[in-house]
């Protein structure tokens, strides 16, 4: 069993339109210029990472944007210009939602379960519905798709998403943790919620309901002594911890959190024996308030950091360059050399990402497989050099070197856009890929 990682590559239409409630970074940069040539390249170089490290590195191509099939289902008539300027002139908001470039966070694409750990032997995948977010939600019809187009073969089950209940959603692997004593073990899953879709809360960002969560987890087969439902802290989902894997991460046999991670320590402390009874060199590694203060570990998204498993059998952490501005994360950096698995350290430069709220995990879709399993995965969707050198030439030959959200209004670019969606379509050898084609 090895990891292979599916990292949304970058669309052209990336900007700070500040469409994410509870996004601190999202919040703080709306309306500010982005450069979707930077961020595109930044992406890739992070892939590249990892490539580098002896992990295969896949991706998901970026989705049809503007997403002129929402606007004609929302009433809007005339040819694909007219309408772009009516939803313009009527709801610029709008218009900036339906242009949204968030597919590029896999980490919410979807929730993967192992063959390993599914009574079927099969690996099962959740699309996730993202409902909390309208910029989100209309994403899950178009993952679905590629999913069914990527992983091919009987060793997958793709699952339709979940219906969201209550106006509550899912949120994918972002709110989802997986321990073993190694990949090839059967391992423990923990799905993490912020609220049950039947409790009314004065807070609207609450994204992932319990409900949905539990029905994710009987989707996939799980033996109901290997999963756990966990609950966010509510104040640090108030502070900014939107999803959890800004405060938690785990990679095999490690799970790292923050001590304000989770809002009932009495069934934490009962996951943790469990696994310390069960796990091969369980460790439970846990940064304290005194230690790292919770508004330091979101600020600097240390725990969004990517924890792999290198062909050496070494860990490597993936972290955003942003971490080096905080000494105390530093400082904790050089303590978890020395007590954990953890020995090699890598700094990317995302800040595209980050100024709207994603790290290096935001950026990618975690799928553990053995070889029969990959021979399922189509191999257009697998990064190789050639590919690579493809996709950096698009990016550099067309993408732009800044946007602002209201740029979107002008329906001349919808040419521009399909262009290099078109483009991709070519590199990877996929026909019919995008609606306009």
């Amino acid at each position: 069993m090895f990891e292979v990682n599916f990292d949304g590559i970058i669309g052209p239409t990336h900007n700070y339109g500040g469409l994410s409630e509870g996004n601190i970074a999202s919040i703080s940069n709306s309306q500010n210029p982005a450069n979707p040539k930077k961020a595109a390249l930044q992406g890739l170089k992070k892939m590249k990472i990892l490539r580098d490290a002896g992990l295969i590195q896949g991706v998901f191509l970026p989705h049809e944007r503007p997403y002129l099939a929402k606007m004609r289902e929302m009433g809007f008539t005339g040819s694909d210009k007219q309408i772009i300027n009516k939803v313009a002139s009527h709801s610029p908001h709008l218009l900036h939602n339906l242009y949204s470039a968030s597919s590029m966070w896999s980490a919410n694409a979807a929730t993967v379960s192992p063959s390993v750990d599914t009574a079927d032997q099969k690996i099962h995948i959740t699309p996730a519905n993202l409902n909390a977010m309208f910029h989100r939600s209309i994403e899950s019809d178009f993952t679905y798709h590629q999913c069914l187009q990527i992983f091919k073969n009987e060793s997958f089950k793709i699952h339709k998403p979940v219906p969201p209940i209550s106006g509550y959603g899912d949120e994918g692997a972002a709110n989802h943790l997986r321990v073993a004593s190694n990949h090839e073990q059967k391992g423990f899953e923990i799905f993490i919620f912020g609220t049950s879709a039947f409790k009314a809360y004065n807070s609207s960002i609450m994204r992932q309901a319990k409900e949905i969560s539990h029905t994710v987890a009987l989707k996939h087969q799980l033996n109901t002594e290997h999963y756990f439902l966990l609950q966010q802290n509510q104040d640090a989902i108030q502070r900014g911890s939107f999803h959890n894997d800004i405060v938690s991460l785990s990679n095999e046999n490690i799970f790292i959190a923050h001590e304000k991670a989770f809002e009932d320590r009495n069934a934490l402390n009962q996951i943790i024996r469990v696994l310390e009874n069960n796990v091969s060199n369980f460790q439970f590694i846990e940064i304290k308030e005194n230690e790292i203060p919770l508004t330091d570990i979101i600020k600097s998204y240390l725990l969004n950091s990517q924890l792999v498993s290198t062909t050496d059998g070494e860990m490597l952490m993936i972290l955003p360059a942003d971490v080096r501005n905080f000494d105390n994360c530093m400082q904790w950096i050089d303590k978890l050399k020395q007590i954990s698995p953890v020995k090699k350290f890598e700094f990317v430069d995302i800040k595209q990402s980050m100024m709207n709220g994603g790290g290096p995990a935001c950026l990618r879709l975690k799928v553990l497989m053995n070889n029969k399993e990959l021979e399922g995965v189509n191999k257009n969707f697998i990064l190789d050099d050639n590919k690579v050198e493809q996709i950096k030439h698009l990016i550099q030959s067309f993408y732009r070197d800044r946007i602002l959200p209201d740029d979107l209004k002008d329906p001349d670019l919808l040419d521009e856009f399909q262009m290099i969606l078109d483009q991709y379509t070519q590199i990877f050898d996929l026909e019919n890929f995008y609606s306009f084609q």
